[in-house]
């Protein structure tokens, strides 16, 4: 999906994600073009995360990048801003770190190319809810 297109998808994910902010357990919820910020506590911890999901304007179908920044200055990057599932799923110590589930971009297009993207990998949100809840635990 590219283009427009893709804007108008991203949007609708965005919108569907900030209707349900509170239901998933999200802080705070920011668009900026192809990247969305999500901002939420884990449970276990009380640490804040700020989750970036990144869309890809490819002929791909349309799963988000996930990447883990600085609360503080979203232009921060590094592991030491990565949570850890203790389950594998979250390859904080990876090069660059990745997240290694169903509907996230890094899982489908560079470490199980060909795992089919299924209707449900689409949705921001069932995405989101699955990572903080991997991490929450």
């Amino acid at each position: 999906m590219r283009g427009e297109e893709l804007l108008e998808f991203v949007k609708g994910q965005f919108e569907k994600l900030e209707a349900n902010a509170l239901d998933i357990g999200l802080k705070a919820v920011s668009r900026d073009g192809l990247v969305i910020f999500i901002s939420f506590i884990a449970k276990n911890t009380s640490k804040e995360y700020l989750m970036k999901c990144t869309y890809h304007d490819d002929d791909r179908d349309p799963v988000v990048g996930v990447s883990f920044v600085n609360p503080q200055n979203p232009k921060e990057s590094g592991n030491q801003f990565w949570p850890s599932d203790k389950r594998t799923a979250i390859k904080n110590t990876n090069n660059p770190p990745f997240v290694c589930i169903p509907g996230v971009y890094e899982y489908h297009f560079i470490h199980h190319q060909g795992a089919p993207v299924l209707r449900q990998h689409l949705s921001l949100d069932n995405t989101v809810s699955d990572i903080i809840g991997l991490i929450s635990k």
